[in-house]
């Protein structure tokens, strides 16, 4: 499970990566498409829908580096009352199953979409006239690999669960203290710094 989780890493970190490049480049097209608007009345045919498919491609591909960061935001006011570590782990491995089982629907339903896109050959409206099915397919894709790295870890964290090793399943699933995110942003700034001084 362990190796199947570090490909599942790669994975959507190689996804992140590609999904932050496609929003930069959406954001120049707009921005190119802003500046020949107002200067020469002229306009990029596509700019907003491309900048659309980018925003939902890259948003599906992000679910998965932020659920194994723990960046997901999590409301945690009765969580960090709870004295009991097995009742904590119990809440976090609710929570998972929830996101999964929320998720499943949603990924059940882009497949409906993608599917009909594919059956009707349809196109955007625009002047580009995009197969929809492209964009879609790659939105589908990163639905359906969050869902499965969330199934990974729903199992990791049961067996963690089962085994009573509730520090395991916290670092694979609970949520982040307070502490944990400070430090975290120490550490970022200090690596930052050292690459500043680096000639």
């Amino acid at each position: 499970m362990n190796r199947l989780q570090s490909v599942a890493e790669g994975i959507s970190r190689t996804g992140a990566i590609v999904g932050g490049a496609m929003l930069l480049v959406a954001s120049i097209l707009i921005c190119i498409d802003i500046t020949l608007r107002y200067t020469m009345s002229i306009t990029l045919g596509g700019a907003d829908e491309l900048s659309g498919y980018a925003l939902a491609i890259s948003s599906a591909w992000g679910f998965s580096s932020a659920l194994l960061s723990r960046s997901h935001i999590r409301i945690d006011t009765v969580y960090v009352r709870i004295k009991s570590i097995r009742v904590r782990a119990l809440l976090d491995l609710i929570s998972l199953a929830t996101l999964l089982g929320f998720f499943g629907m949603v990924t059940w339903y882009a497949w409906g979409v993608v599917r009909q896109s594919w059956v009707s050959d349809s196109h955007s409206l625009s002047a580009i006239e995009a197969p929809l099915v492209i964009p879609q397919g790659l939105w589908f894709a990163g639905l359906l690999f969050f869902v499965a790295l969330s199934a990974l870890l729903l199992v990791r964290g049961l067996l963690a669960f089962i085994s009573g090793n509730y520090t395991s399943l916290f670092a694979l699933i609970g949520s982040k203290s307070a502490l944990a995110e400070a430090q975290e942003e120490i550490a970022a700034v200090a690596h930052g710094l050292e690459q500043e001084k680096k000639p």
